[in-house]
């Protein structure tokens, strides 16, 4: 960081973590005791406040009103990788993955839907809600279903789907 009158992005970034770091200190300061600890925590809090002043001071008006607004609508997440640390059953969780492997696992969930039974299941089906929320239009054929029918499906049968992926119309066929 520099005193510019300007500021680029990823200045605007560790300007951020600063705001950050000065809000934590004064969530510390709320829960700690030590005396020691407060007048640690105080310190950091005030070279860090400093340090953002300083900065912000150096720029331009019109600068400091877009660094404002920017920091304004700005926020920081802080995700823990560890999975020993995470609960690893977090449905939360956000997860980056290429479009074509979602795909992929769109289509492997499509063969599970050629099982389902119809009618009630539909309107509670996990796949279904998670290609709508998704907004994938992966392997629908029907337009208009009719109440109780997936419109991820092509037809009213139901199959038995082997791990090859081959429809069979039995349990005795599957090997």
């Amino acid at each position: 960081m520099k005193k510019a009158p300007y500021m680029a992005y990823p200045e605007l970034q560790q300007l951020m973590w600063l705001s950050a770091a000065v809000q934590m200190m004064d969530e510390l300061l709320k829960n700690t005791t030590i005396p020691e600890w407060v007048r640690k925590f105080k310190t950091v809090r005030t070279y860090l406040h400093n340090i953002i002043e300083e900065r912000q001071n150096a720029l331009d008006s019109k600068e400091l009103e877009k660094v404002l607004r920017r920091a304004k609508n700005t926020g920081i997440k802080v995700y823990s990788y560890d999975d020993f640390r995470v609960d690893r059953d977090d449905q939360r969780r956000q997860v980056t993955v290429a479009f074509e492997d979602l795909l992929t696992l769109a289509d492997a969930a499509l063969l599970e839907c050629q099982s389902c039974p119809q009618g009630d299941c539909v309107k509670d089906c996990q796949f279904r809600l998670a290609f709508h929320r998704l907004g994938l239009q992966c392997g629908t054929s029907r337009e208009n279903p009719a109440p109780g029918e997936c419109e991820f499906r092509r037809d009213n049968v139901q199959y038995n789907i082997s791990p090859q992926y081959e429809r069979v119309d039995s349990i005795s066929q599957m090997p």
